[in-house]
């Protein structure tokens, strides 16, 4: 039997990879469902640093969407920050033209009962 730690981290991990597989399909709707209710976007673009709840979440998803397409990048999971259970962290590298790092910190809530998580904050920082 596996632990509730490495299902959850599993799960995470899994959650993490979907929400760049949206953001790539174009699947508005299929992202903000990765999302609770309640949740927070910590974002360097907006001149609020932060988006709470999915009203406030929907309209910046859809211009990741937009400014994503045709965007190559890649993925790898900061082992070194992913000791906790609840969180998970990637760094991403993105290349158009050139290229820019970006930490994503995604704080998760996980349902035992259904077995799966969804995303309560993501703090997304570039790197310099």
């Amino acid at each position: 039997m596996i632990a509730r730690s490495q299902k959850s981290k599993r799960n995470g991990k899994r959650l993490v990879s979907e929400y760049f597989e949206r953001i790539q399909a174009g699947d508005l709707r299929g992202l903000l469902n990765l999302f609770s209710d309640d949740s927070i976007i910590f974002e360097p673009f907006s001149k609020t640093k932060f988006l709470s709840g999915r009203l406030e979440i929907e309209p910046f998803l859809e211009t990741v969407i937009l400014a994503n397409k045709g965007m190559q990048y890649e993925i790898k999971m900061d082992r070194e920050q992913n000791i906790d259970e609840d969180r998970v962290v990637a760094l991403v590298t993105f290349h158009k033209g050139g290229s820019v790092t970006a930490r994503y910190s995604f704080e998760l809530n996980y349902n035992s009962e259904a077995r799966w998580s969804t995303i309560k904050s993501l703090d997304i920082e570039f790197l310099g």
